[in-house]
């Protein structure tokens, strides 16, 4: 898998891959979002509504980033059934940066798809879907048609799958990926993945632990097994 290169985005080393840093390009956070996404930009609220004294988890990504891919791979399910639960409180802002450094729109497209599919229910199974789908070549991106197939491998079908094929190929949510990208950047989030646990950064040695495998969640989370 190749490094990414380019001249917009700041390539740093970190947590055994790359951080990417985006630049801000200005803009409003007014944009609506689908079912569950948060105000101004804040993301999408995945899971069982939690209650407040359960960790807040906030996870930051970019679909075409490799090594958020890599750290789906390894936490992303114990996340979600945690997030089902009410376990935690999970949060999920997809970024959209590495289109410009890959000179595609696909990390846009997916990212509105994936609030398609939270409208009909399946936003955690899209994202996964999405990343189990992400192309061996970084910069491939994907087709309209795959992201379109990757609701129906979230389980949707008949109207629900109608709906959100028509939500995706319309770019509904097209304005709220873009506020999720700035609202990151004004909170400062300069790379992905990036995790924040009760609103404190995940620092880069557990980062690299919990890539490498989920034994170490729970540390993380500051809870027991």
């Amino acid at each position: 898998m190749p490094l990414v290169s380019g001249v917009v985005l700041l390539v740093v080393a970190l947590v055994g891959g790359l951080v990417l840093w985006a630049v801000s390009r200005g803009g409003g956070l007014e944009a609506e979002g689908s079912a569950n996404a948060l105000p101004e930009g804040g993301g999408v609220s995945a899971g069982a509504a939690p209650s407040q004294d359960v960790p807040q988890v906030h996870l930051y990504e970019d679909f075409q980033c490799p090594f958020c891919g890599v750290l789906e791979g390894s936490i992303g399910a114990e996340l979600a059934q945690r997030a089902e639960a009410g376990e935690i409180g999970l949060t999920v802002t997809t970024m959209s940066f590495l289109d410009g450094t890959l000179g595609n729109d696909s990390s846009h497209r997916a990212a509105n798809a994936a609030l398609c599919a939270d409208d009909e229910g399946v936003f955690l199974d899209y994202h996964a879907a999405v990343f189990a789908g992400q192309p061996e070549q970084e910069g491939t991106g994907w087709t309209d048609e795959e992201l379109l197939g990757f609701g129906a491998e979230a389980g949707l079908s008949g109207t629900a799958l109608e709906s959100f094929t028509t939500c995706a190929q319309g770019d509904a949510y097209g304005d709220y990926v873009e506020a999720m990208q700035e609202r990151a950047n004004r909170d400062g989030i300069t790379g992905t993945p990036r995790l924040l646990v009760d609103g404190e950064p995940v620092g880069d040695d557990q980062m690299r632990a919990l890539m490498a495998g989920p034994e170490t969640l729970d540390e993380v989370l500051g809870s027991t097994p």
